[in-house]
This record gives structure tokens, sequence and C-alpha cells, in this order.
């Protein structure tokens, strides 16, 4: 997945008044901004790097779900549907395990 390719989808989502996808998805570009800014490349952000983050990504908010109290209902939905947004981005990326592990490596 490429940045332009996730800037197109939040546009998206904001014409589609699809606000919880839109914070997701924004919040997936932040993450992958600082992480090129950090790694010194802000403007030339690859594609590996963009998987990186989104790996990343995924895993923390599993890590919040796991870690959410259960009687925090609305939370966990929140971070449910974070969950489900990041995960639409992995399917190609998990399929390839060499790959997975290159891109940890990495980190």
């Amino acid at each position: 997945m490429t940045l332009e390719a996730l800037q197109k989808e939040m546009i998206a989502a904001m014409k589609a008044k699809d606000k919880v996808r839109k914070v997701a998805i924004s919040n997936l570009i932040a993450a992958v901004k600082k992480y090129g800014i950090d790694n010194g490349v802000r403007n030339n952000i690859t594609e590996e790097m963009t998987d990186a983050v989104i790996l990343k990504e995924l895993k923390a908010a599993k890590e919040q779900i796991d870690t959410c109290p259960a009687d925090r209902t609305e939370k966990l939905a929140e971070y449910k549907a974070k969950l489900a947004i990041i995960d639409e981005y992995c399917p190609k990326l998990l399929d390839d395990p060499v790959r997975i592990a290159d891109i940890i490596k990495n980190l």
C-alpha cells in the first residue's frame, strides 16, 4: 500500500461522510508520515514503510481491544471498527510471510 493510496481512501471516506473510516485512515496516514520523518525520508515514503506502519497499527488496535474492559462497550466498539478498517489493508500483506518477516526486521 502506498501513502498516496491511503490519502485517496481518506478522501473517499470524507466524500462518503464516513467519519469512523476517515478518522482511522487519517490516523494511519499520520503514523506513516511520522515513520517517514523518523527515518529521514519525509517525501520518499516507500510502500514497505507504509506496510510496516499498517502492521504496527494493526497490532496496536488488537492490543486496545484485548486490554479494553468489557464494560466499556462504546470504546470497545470503536476499537473493533478501527481494527476492521486497518485490517482491510492487510490481506495482500498477510499472504506473504517472508515480506512480513522483512518488514518486522526493519522496524
